[in-house]
């Protein structure tokens, strides 16, 4: 039986997962330098010991409403094949080790919208759990914003 451990974070009261191998370490919120003219889920970046990490509000990819206090935010730092990223999260919960068999399909209905971002569902008891796909979340981000830049040059901008 294959297991894996997940990092449990919290937005708007749900719980949400992403696979630990991904994860580079967990820091208290601190202030994010603004970038100008970048999407509205980034909300800057940040320099951990002599590394800068965009900070994306996952809120804000996400469509939830704004954290009331963002100074109690937490930062899940990633080391990822393409880029080094950091989610702003509520809080982060635990870490969680499950078998590969607890995690469900997300349902095709949801895969249409933004919720094309859930890879997974895992039940334990009352709690659903959402688990989130990193790369796609950064992949679609890249997407758009390449598509942006190039609609820019065809039309002269």
């Amino acid at each position: 039986m294959l297991t894996k451990q997940i990092v449990i974070f919290k937005l708007c009261n749900q719980e949400y997962g992403i696979d630990i191998m991904k994860v580079l370490e967990i820091s208290s919120y601190e202030p994010v330098r603004q970038v100008p003219d970048v999407p509205k889920y980034i909300e800057g970046i940040i320099n951990v010991r002599g590394t800068i990490y965009p900070i994306l509000n996952l809120r804000e990819k996400l469509h939830l409403a704004p954290h009331p206090k963002v100074e109690e935010s937490k930062f899940i730092l990633m080391n990822l094949e393409s880029s080094k990223v950091g989610f702003m999260v509520d809080n982060v919960c635990e870490i969680l080790s499950i078998a590969q068999e607890e995690v469900e399909m997300t349902p095709q209905m949801l895969r249409k919208y933004e919720s094309k971002y859930i890879e997974g569902v895992i039940k334990k008891g009352e709690r659903i759990i959402l688990i989130l796909d990193v790369d796609l979340l950064l992949n679609d981000q890249e997407e758009k914003a390449k598509t942006t830049t190039d609609k820019a040059l065809l039309e002269g901008k």
